[in-house]
């Protein structure tokens, strides 16, 4: 499908979610809809519906020769340590930022406490964390697939904090949460 056509999908869609969000502020809406589309995990719904509405299905690839494993960086860390609510992560030398999966850039950014920051929602439902990148390559509400550059790492240092179910995995989880395929969560 061409690209116009998706993008006046999701104005219009954009439009409705937020024309039917005032007509509730005002009175005019009587029954509560914003609690149905106030989270991430609605947007990936919403996402999905849109898809197939628009027949926007995923092609067949067929995998060559190269690097097919993108979460083996992550594996390879020198040292973890708890900080905020996850981990900073140390490694040897600086590297790219791979979406572990399909997902949602919810959030681009600089925040206190993480500095620069990428979240992604991941459509398993994992809510990411990446902070303290050097450059963030995705812009808020774009998709990604697998393997995409979410940011570039400027530091040998990251932050990571990963979100399973509104809760944060605790630092011992995340060294192994980071270590099996994406597939396997």
């Amino acid at each position: 499908m061409k690209w116009k056509t998706k993008w006046m999908a999701a104005i219009v869609l954009t439009i409705g979610v937020i024309g039917v969000a005032k007509l509730e502020e005002v009175g005019l809406v009587k029954k509560p809809v914003t609690q149905y589309v106030t989270t991430g995990k609605d947007f990936i719904v919403m996402k999905k519906w849109v898809a197939s509405l628009l027949g926007d299905e995923k092609t067949e690839t067929i995998a060559v020769a190269g690097k097919q494993d993108v979460d083996v960086p992550f594996a390879s860390y020198e040292s973890m340590q708890p900080y905020d609510k996850g981990v900073i992560v140390s490694y040897s030398q600086p590297m790219p930022v791979l979406a572990r999966g399909d997902g949602l850039v919810v959030f681009t950014g600089s925040t206190r406490q993480s500095g620069k920051t990428v979240t992604v929602l991941y459509d398993d439902g994992d809510e990411v964390t990446y902070g303290f990148v050097g450059s963030i390559s995705k812009l808020p509400y774009t998709t990604v697939k697998k393997g995409d550059t979410l940011a570039l790492m400027n530091e040998e240092t990251m932050y990571l904090q990963v979100k399973r179910e509104g809760i944060n995995l605790d630092a011992d989880m995340l060294a192994t949460y980071f270590s099996e395929p994406a597939d396997a969560n």
